[in-house]
């Protein structure tokens, strides 16, 4: 048995007599052998219970809705379970305290599944809203035992964060810390659900909050980079809400509910995160002040406006779609004034400190957040905010505050008087009969969406003027725009100026009113907080606000490709090479095997003369003129060679058969063999050329007899006639062939 026992007596300190921490203290204990063993006052030793703790269940069922009959009654018996274990860990001592959260499992996980199905504060069940006197007092008894429940819960928490509870028990702060960290008593996670379940309806609940986490983060600063870590995925939980309402609330969607719960619309979870995830922030920033330094690196409140401008709206209109009259839009209210209260912290911190630049900085950043920025300034106005600025920073630049003023009063002037949030509320309430909700609501004064139809569909305000003009076409289009404002569909408005029943101020305008509509550069400024003045300024062909716009970006002088100057023009051959590349085509002849025994023109007779009569070369003529102009001697001679010619060409035996009188036309062989016979009749002998020494010389030889041995009179007359006439022939004259080629058809 312990010798000095003090686990039911806290207040007897005969049992640490010496006042020592937790950490060294140690308790003699004798067995049943007789044999003393010392026990550390932290050991697994003192956990002597057999039964584990109960896990508690939440008494809302769903969505807000608390349970009855027998899951009520399930929820009373664990609730009452749950009761009596905390009632025991309060009870024990110290170390006995510390043992059971160390080493017993289900001891702290009882306190934590608590606390994660703890009703939240902003959603307590209240008295009088039952529907029978039975169930209220069934209700009034569970809120009583739920009270006590959570009071047990807060007084662990509250213990696990205190070093000392008298002089004998105590912890050393080193110790105290590692214990809490180490063993995962208390965590961030933890903290948060200890926020939402006690909140701050009273001023002592706010007062209890602090002493934890002050108590917490001073043990341990690992704390401060968990709360980091925490608020970093705030951005990753809009991301999962934006994702879950384009999904219309799926699950999977990074989240949601189940498909098959019990639900009003698809988006009740979501709404109810958003929420959660307000409410939590507010209280964080209560009670850290310190934690808006690492909102601003974080840039949260710029996510905060983000989501604020886009999912809202978005959400909004898919709930109101599906119900109108559904328990989500109140709450989302709800959860758009808590993120009001989130900016207006950090505002308030910021301007208390003196840090007017970050200040003007954040505020010029949530420009482009319209939605945002109406309801902001219509909850909290900058005018009085700017001057203080300015008096405790005179450094910063006024025309910086003159914009961020102008800015946010001009986008609250732009904004579209039409149904607030709160009266839509209020509508709600007084048909659900709720007028403290009412009352509640009216003193939030949010703008709202444009209110959808009674079908649920947004208005088209040109669809509907188109429908009025077609019956009145006399009227002005900013007339009925007007018209249209005060009735719901244009049928109304048409059968209202029939039968002559217009408001007073509608029968006193001027019925050829035209309307003009707003200017697109300014809707552009709204949405990116730049003006432009470029009459592309928003479309396809926008530099600014485009990544990749559908036009060619000029930069500098001339267009990308054109020449830079004259010079660069005038060297372009860019136009050459296409023709050469052209005509090159016409080179390329394919080449097909023979087929059938098709006929295989094996060489170009464009420069041969295919026709009979068709004029010997000119190089032939030529020879033959200019031999009779030099030696006329030899004319009389070439006559009668030339007779002799055409007379052994015409009774040649060689020419070919004449042309067959069944065929279509003249075999181009038979042509061309008769040509050759009949050239080399005439003109063969007179060819010139060059024969060996010995052998007979024609008339045109130049050759002549070796050296030495003496030359004829008709090789030397040869000779001197080429030297006289070599210009006129071979590579010499070339215009000559070439107008010989032209003659041809041969061009190039």
């Amino acid at each position: 048995m312990l010798d000095n026992d003090t686990s039911n007596n806290n207040n007897n300190n005969s049992g640490n007599p010496q006042n020592l921490p937790l950490g060294d203290l140690k308790f003699s204990l004798s067995g049943q052998d007789g044999v003393r063993k010392y026990v550390p006052a932290l050991d697994e030793h003192w956990v002597r219970r057999e039964k584990p703790f109960g896990s508690y269940i939440c008494l809302m069922g769903s969505y807000g809705r608390l349970k009855s009959g027998a899951a009520l009654e399930e929820w009373t018996f664990a609730a009452n379970n749950c009761c009596q274990d905390m009632e025991f860990l309060l009870g024990l001592s110290q170390h006995e305290f510390w043992s059971y959260m160390v080493y017993e499992e289900s001891a702290m996980a009882a306190v934590v599944t608590f606390l994660q199905r703890a009703n939240p504060y902003y959603m307590q069940a209240e008295p009088g809203k039952a529907d029978s006197p039975e169930r209220e007092k069934d209700l009034q008894s569970a809120t009583e035992l739920y009270g006590q429940l959570l009071d047990f819960v807060v007084r662990l928490v509250l213990r696990l964060s205190t070093s000392k509870e008298s002089t004998s028990e105590w912890i050393s702060p080193q110790q105290h810390s590692n214990l809490l960290y180490s063993n995962y008593l208390i965590s961030v996670p933890m903290i948060f659900d200890l926020i939402i379940a006690v909140g701050d309806a009273e001023p002592s609940n706010m007062e209890l909050l602090r002493q934890i986490v002050g108590n917490v983060l001073r043990l341990q600063p690992e704390y401060r980079k968990d709360l980091k870590e925490a608020l970093l995925f705030y951005e990753s939980a809009f991301l999962s809400m934006q994702i879950q309402v384009e999904n219309e609330g799926c699950e999977g969607a990074g989240g949601g509910a189940p498909l098959d719960a019990d639900l009003e619309t698809p988006y009740d979870d979501v709404v109810l995160f958003a929420m959660d995830c307000a409410y939590t922030l507010r209280l964080l920033l209560l009670l850290c002040p310190e934690l808006v330094e690492v909102i601003e690196q974080l840039r949260l409140v710029q996510s905060i406006a983000n989501f604020y401008d886009l999912t809202v709206p978005m959400l909004y209109k898919n709930i109101y779609m599906v119900n109108p009259l559904a328990s989500s839009l109140r709450w989302l209210n709800e959860t758009r004034q808590q993120f009001l209260f989130d900016v207006r912290r950090v505002i308030t911190v910021q301007m208390a400190e003196g840090r007017g630049q970050q200040l003007v900085e954040l505020l010029q950043e949530c420009l482009s957040a319209q939605a945002f920025v109406v309801d902001y300034q219509r909850q909290f106005p900058l005018e009085q905010d700017m001057d203080l600025v300015l008096q405790r920073c005179p450094n910063i630049k006024n025309y910086k505050i003159d914009f961020v003023i102008s800015g946010y009063q001009k986008a609250l002037s732009s904004c579209p008087s039409g149904i607030m949030a709160d009266d839509m509320a209020s509508n709600l309430d007084s048909e659900q009969d709720d007028d403290e909700e009412d009352d509640e609501e009216n003193s939030s004064p949010i703008s709202t969406l444009p209110s959808p139809n009674a079908n649920g569909a947004t208005r088209d305000l040109d669809l509907e003027v188109a429908a009025v003009l077609d019956v009145l076409p006399d009227l002005g289009i900013g007339f009925i725009r007007s018209l249209l404002s005060r009735y719901d569909d244009s049928e109304q408005a048409i059968a209202a100026i029939l039968d002559d029943n217009l408001p007073p101020d509608l029968a006193q305008m001027d019925r050829q009113k035209e309307y003009i509509p707003p200017d697109p550069q300014d809707k552009q400024q709204r949405q990116t907080g730049i003006r432009h003045f470029n009459v592309h300024d928003g479309d396809r062909y926008d530099v600014l606000t485009r990544d990749q716009p559908e036009c060619v970006i000029k930069q500098g002088k001339g267009l990308p490709g054109a020449p830079r100057n004259a010079e660069q023009l005038l060297d372009d051959k860019r136009d050459l090479a296409q023709l050469k590349q052209r005509y090159q085509e016409y080179a390329m002849v394919e080449e097909t095997p023979l087929e059938n025994g098709e006929y295989d023109d094996e060489y170009d007779d464009s420069y041969e003369a295919l026709n009979e009569g068709q004029a010997p070369p000119v190089s032939l003529l030529r020879a033959k003129l200019q031999a009779a102009a030099s030696n006329s001697a030899y004319e009389a001679q070439d006559q009668e060679d030339d007779d002799d010619d055409e007379s052994s060409g015409s009774g040649s035996d060689a020419e070919p058969a004449k042309r067959n009188a069944a065929d279509f036309c003249e075999n181009p062989e038979v042509t061309r063999a008769r040509y050759q016979q009949r050239q080399l009749a005439k003109y063969g002998h007179r060819s010139g050329g060059g024969g060996g020494g010995g052998g007979a010389q024609t008339g045109s030889s130049v050759v002549g007899a070796p050296k030495g041995q003496g030359q004829s009179q008709q090789t030397q007359r040869n000779r001197g006639q080429k030297e006289a006439h070599k210009s006129s022939r071979a590579n010499h004259n070339r215009k000559a062939g070439a107008a010989f080629k032209r003659s041809k058809g041969m061009m190039g």
